[in-house]
């Protein structure tokens, strides 16, 4: 930590340090996204088709549902700099193992063209995921102890814009890149893993001497695991679930479709127009990372004013976009309708996310203090992991009834949301 001769803390430095670790975390997660580079990975392997669906669920509950746990453990230490180190060295390694091990490894041992091959190490790419998920977990839970020891309330959500901000902007330089190169080959996957092992180790430089220290609950015993299982310790956790916290977390619940409907919709737009070369990947990519660029800093701003109303702005944005959708499929008017447009709804929906998303993270961290921030915050990742496998799977089940359907209950989930949030304190 940088420290004057008078003996402070350089706030600006830190500040700084903090926001390039945020953005390397925010950029390896675009790069490596379950909805686009880990499909084509898979693709390119020749693994079942099957293991795609697997792919969003293993990335976003595999990060929320240890957390729980994790932070049963976490707030019997004053210390979140070690953790969250480990958490990161970790997550570079399982992003080798996922790319460099298939790509590079695995075929100069193993027939490329047997079904044993394309199980193998379309399972490899899965458990990798799954350990980059969990190392995933503890870095969300640390990273927001040290967002919350070094940044003062009313600056916080401006310092998460600015990272997204900019990790949009090298988002955008890479959508860029793929559109004019026509499709992300193993080349292109190679560099992305090589970009995002290099992220993880420059922020662990970056951040490796900046102590972190909470105050501990030591009383809660060292064995977490077998006390987060005990009566006493379930009861607990249902407490959580009550009054106004428990009233953020269902509305949290209803708010993860912000999330959810892309990959339907992506589908969904990319079916309409399969010969209209602007419906391509590249262009979502660049539609997600504009919209990061021109909304994070925004929103971020307006959460550190009000985290509920930022929430509520930003589901209402994807709700209006979801129904527009359902207007669009129920009356047949896709084919008169310019292909622009699809890019632009999709791009309406990564602003109303980034706006939900913010809003709903200022909350979190404005809610509570110290180790209970902690522990709140790690059970209700979990129980918004769990939500997301339950929906992913009903979802998944729902397809079979249309688009129609389809868009209408996520529709439905929104409005409830913003129904909830209105009893929410400010």
């Amino acid at each position: 930590m940088r420290v004057n001769k008078r003996g402070f803390v350089n706030k600006q430095s830190v500040k700084f340090r903090i926001i390039v670790a945020l953005v390397l975390s925010k950029l390896t997660d675009i790069l490596l996204s379950a909805k686009t580079t880990l499909p084509t990975l898979l693709n390119i392997l020749g693994a079942p088709s099957w293991m795609l669906g697997l792919l969003v669920p293993l990335r976003e509950s595999g990060s929320l549902l240890p957390q729980a746990l994790m932070s049963g453990w976490l707030i019997t230490k004053n210390s979140r700099r070690l953790p969250w180190v480990i958490s990161m060295l970790t997550q570079a390694f399982f992003i080798g193992i996922m790319i460099f091990v298939p790509l590079l490894v695995l075929p100069l041992f193993m027939d490329q063209a047997s079904r044993r091959y394309a199980i193998s190490i379309g399972l490899l790419v899965l458990v990798a995921l799954t350990g980059l998920s969990l190392a995933r977990a503890m870095t969300s839970l640390t990273m927001k102890d040290i967002q919350a020891g070094h940044l003062d309330k009313g600056k916080r959500g401006n310092v998460v814009g600015i990272a997204s901000t900019a990790a949009g902007v090298l988002s955008l330089l890479f959508g860029a890149f793929t559109l004019l190169s026509g499709k992300m080959d193993e080349q292109v996957i190679l560099i992305i893993a090589v970009l995002c092992v290099v992220a993880m180790l420059v922020s662990v430089l970056t951040l490796k001497n900046l102590e972190t220290k909470v105050e501990s609950k030591r009383g809660v015993g060292d064995n977490a695991a077998k006390e987060y299982l005990s009566a006493a310790k379930i009861k607990a956790y249902i407490a959580t679930f009550s009054g106004q916290l428990g009233l953020f977390i269902l509305v949290r619940s209803c708010f993860v479709h912000t999330a959810l409907i892309a990959p339907f919709y992506i589908i969904w737009a990319s079916s309409l127009s399969s010969q209209n070369g602007l419906i391509t990947l590249s262009s979502f990519i660049i539609a997600q990372a504009s919209a990061s660029i021109l909304s994070s800093y925004t929103w971020g701003t307006l959460s550190d004013h009000n985290a509920k109303l930022t929430m509520q702005l930003g589901a209402l944005m994807v709700l209006l976009v979801c129904l527009a959708t359902v207007f669009i499929i129920q009356f047949e008017l896709a084919q008169s309708i310019h292909s622009i447009w699809f890019i632009v709804g999709y791009f309406l929906i990564s602003v109303g996310h980034n706006g939900a998303r913010s809003g709903r993270k200022i909350y979190a961290l404005d809610v509570k203090e110290g180790a209970d921030r902690t522990d709140f915050i790690g059970k209700a990742n979990t129980s918004i992991g769990a939500v997301i496998l339950f929906l992913g799977a009903f979802y998944a089940t729902l397809t079979f009834s249309g688009n129609l359907i389809l868009f209408l209950v996520i529709a439905l989930g929104l409005s409830i949301g913003l129904l909830l949030s209105v009893f929410m304190k400010n």
